[in-house]
């Protein structure tokens, strides 16, 4: 669960534990435009809810994990982890829960329809020239079981002369 406090400054401050991780997000708005920037700390799970502290200085957070107490110090736009305990002699602020603005709960995927088989691919045919699945044939005008006495040829499909043995244009060997 997220939660937010208001710093009085036109500042927001988010707070989430994602497993171990707490991160805390800073968003600040001033007329039309509005900053956010976000850190993250090693924690561990939260075993209750954050304390949050209003100082002279700026903020402390009091996490309580199941590793121990950390302490988060919130100093105008900078955000530090502290090792030990602060002195807090501030007053204690009213969490809210919240959502973290970019951070909102994904809705279930609707389950997919499973997919159809395929057709099978029926030939291909552009003017004289055809395209077959089962054994992948490919023809070009005339057969090309035999380019003796064909008018084009089978490798690069250049016009022939009957009288051929090769193909002008690929060297091909005409059979």
């Amino acid at each position: 669960m997220a939660y937010k406090f208001n710093t009085g400054t036109g500042q927001q401050v988010f707070i989430d534990n994602q497993g171990t991780q707490t991160l805390i997000t800073l968003m600040s708005s001033s007329g039309t435009q509005q900053q956010s920037s976000s850190t993250g700390f090693t924690t561990g799970t939260w075993i209750s809810v954050p304390v949050a502290f209003a100082t002279a200085a700026g903020f402390v957070l009091e996490l309580t994990t199941a590793q121990g107490k950390h302490f988060v110090n919130i100093q105008g736009n900078v955000i530090s982890s502290q090792n030990e305990a602060p002195a807090v002699e501030g007053k204690v602020l009213c969490l809210e829960e919240a959502v973290v603005p970019g951070m909102q709960p994904m809705q279930p995927m609707q389950p997919m329809q499973p997919m159809q088989p395929m057709e099978p691919m029926q030939p291909l045919k552009m003017g004289n020239m055809e395209m077959r699945l089962g054994g992948m044939q490919m023809s070009m005008g005339n057969d090309v079981s035999s380019s003796k006495g064909k008018n084009f040829c089978s490798q690069c499909g250049s016009p022939l002369q009957p009288a051929d043995r090769f193909c002008s244009h690929c060297g091909h060997k005409l059979i």
